[in-house]
């Protein structure tokens, strides 16, 4: 039988005692794998980077115009 080695990379999160991938790996059913589990200490940031909105805000080269919008069907009343 012949090995082939392949490194799948694929976030995830530890709860309630399992492993649970935040998307599962396009294999085949039944695929026999070894697992390596790599823990990341680092905690995602939840906040914009600095000076974010000075750097963007008036940066897109848009001229909003909005169209008439005609007039609206006269329908007949429900009774």
């Amino acid at each position: 039988m012949m090995t082939i080695y392949a490194a799948l990379e694929v976030d995830g999160r530890f709860e309630r005692g399992q492993i649970v991938l935040d998307e599962p790996p396009a294999l085949p059913e039944g695929t026999r794998l070894r697992v390596r589990i790599m823990v990341d200490s680092e905690k995602p940031k939840k906040e914009w980077p600095k000076d974010f909105f000075e750097r963007t805000a008036g940066q897109a080269d848009l001229s909003l115009e909005r169209p008439p919008q005609g007039d609206y069907e006269v329908r007949e009343p429900l009774e």
